[in-house]
């Protein structure tokens, strides 16, 4: 059986090229909570209830679809689901910008 290479790990380090807005500076370093969502769904009480152990959860979106990133509830990026090591990752493949 053949073994799936995992790419190299991508660090989210901060890039030193990009320095923010000397307004902005201070900010630099305040930590900010990125969440990747697959899908969102809605299930009854009843549905919810009956969750146990082992249980699945049909999402409507397509096995190998992108997730999307949002940071404090705005969508910023779309990205694809990577294999890191032995944890999942996810590579940036569209940056939402303000234009």
């Amino acid at each position: 059986m053949a073994q799936l290479e995992a790419p190299p790990a991508i660090q989210a380090a901060p890039n030193p090229a990009v320095e923010p807005a000397a307004e902005y500076a201070h900010l630099a370093d305040v930590p900010l909570r990125i969440e990747a969502v697959l899908d969102r769904l809605t299930m009854d009480m009843r549905a919810v209830g009956n969750l146990q152990l082992g249980s699945v959860i049909s999402l409507m979106r397509p096995a190998g679809d992108n997730v999307d990133l949002y940071v404090g509830g705005i969508k910023l990026a779309s990205g694809e689901i990577v294999v890191i090591e032995n944890t999942l990752g996810v590579r940036i493949t569209d940056l939402l910008t303000g234009d």
